[in-house]
């Protein structure tokens, strides 16, 4: 199902694994100072275990119990006495619910909230998780990517949920094709307009998307207004606020795609997301829209291709991810050490993305479910923008138009 940003993926990253362990037993949970130089994060040296409920993906991502067991054992390496008790299992929905129902709490749980047994879905309405502040404030963590519906599912502004299994989201592009040809990444959306004006008398263009398959607008969308109107405000687009579509910002959007509709590649409305990246592959463009996932692809025979984020109005950039769910339930008898686990996580994360700096995450599947056809209509007003049919003062009344129908 299509939602307003997008539909919550759960991808495998490659990690990085560190050797070494803390020798040194610490009265107190401390992180490391030179996180490069020891194989995790560290925490006392105890005889304790915590127990890990990670859900199994199966088979269309099958190194996911290699991922996880990496995880259990760098973090046993790092805190010397503290075992993790790793139950990865196709059923872990209906393994955390016997758990809590037993008093057996899990510590941990990796629990896409798209998994039937709908568990993570009936705590968030419990508000049955252990507050996440300390990992949101960790230096480990990603900056920014807990500001979002997902992490803060409730008014009281407190993280409950992080991201995990993160997949990024952005512009892909031929890193020597790029310089050789006199170019840089763009920041904001005047430098995409500036190296599409460049383009003009050359054999290839700056930019081509898929038209056929134009959800990626969305994400292109949010990134480009995020640094501008705040985490906040998107929250409201993507909810549909009458009040929020009228932000002059949205037009100011719609006017700079309105200077590219002729010199996108030919042929762009057409196009599929496969389209596009064949013509990246053939030098026939400059960026295309793409993921971690594309991006390593097409990096498998030889590393040639990098991603930048989506430019945005103001300059400043957030990456676009989208991930699924781990927490910690409340009842846990050992948050603290979960939480730790987590920090883990994103430690060995850390060294296999060059995107780890703002994020900008997608928001609840359901939250959006109702607007589906409001998701589809925006993308094909982004398309036809591209193709020189709606303006930018139309696309607003249009947008209007359709929240009051939904």
């Amino acid at each position: 199902m299509k939602k307003l940003l997008s539909i919550l993926l759960a991808v495998m990253m490659i990690v990085a694994m560190f050797a070494g362990c803390s020798e040194e037993p610490e009265e107190v949970i401390t992180d490391n100072e030179n996180p490069g130089e020891n194989s995790g994060i560290v925490v006392e040296s105890l005889n304790k275990t915590i127990t890990a409920v990670v859900y199994d993906r199966g088979e269309d991502e099958p190194y996911d119990e290699t991922f996880w067991n990496g995880i259990k054992e760098n973090f046993e390496k790092a805190n010397q006495g503290v075992t993790v008790n790793l139950i990865f299992t196709k059923d872990a929905g209906y393994e955390v619910r016997e758990r809590i129902l037993s008093g057996n709490s899990p510590d941990f749980v990796f629990l896409p909230s798209y998994e039937e047994s709908g568990v993570t879905e009936a705590l968030v309405k419990d508000k049955a998780f252990y507050p996440l502040t300390a990992l949101e404030e960790s230096m480990y963590a990603p900056k920014g990517a807990m500001e979002n519906n997902i992490c803060k599912p409730y008014e009281d502004g407190v993280t409950y949920i992080a991201p995990a299994m993160r997949k990024d989201i952005g512009l892909i592009y031929n890193t020597e094709f790029l310089s050789e040809n006199g170019f840089s990444v763009p920041k904001t959306w005047d430098d995409f307009i500036s190296i599409a004006e460049a383009c003009k008398n050359k054999n290839f263009s700056f930019f081509t998307y898929a038209g056929a398959e134009p959800d990626e607008f969305v994400d292109i969308f949010a990134a480009a207004l995020v640094p501008v109107i705040g985490a906040a405000e998107m929250d409201k687009l993507l909810d549909c606020d009458e009040e929020a579509w009228k932000n002059e910002n949205i037009k100011t959007f719609v006017e700079k795609i309105e200077k590219i509709t002729k010199l996108v590649a030919s042929g762009s409305s057409t196009k599929t997301k496969e389209d596009t990246l064949e013509l990246l592959e053939d030098k026939k463009v400059l960026f295309v829209y793409g993921n971690s996932d594309d991006l390593e692809e097409l990096n498998k025979d030889e590393n040639k291709y990098s991603m930048t984020a989506f430019p945005s109005l103001s300059g400043e950039n957030v990456n676009i991810i989208s991930f699924s769910e781990m927490y910690i339930p409340v009842e846990a008898k050992e948050p603290e050490l979960a939480i730790k686990f987590m920090e883990q996580i994103y430690f060995d994360a850390s060294a296999a993305s060059d995107l780890n700096n703002n994020f900008f995450a997608a928001d609840f599947e359901e939250k959006a479910a109702d607007n589906a056809t409001l998701s589809d209509e925006f993308c094909k007003l982004i398309v036809d923008v591209f193709k020189g049919n709606v303006t930018s003062e139309k696309f607003g009344e249009k947008m209007l138009e359709y929240i009051e129908e939904y």
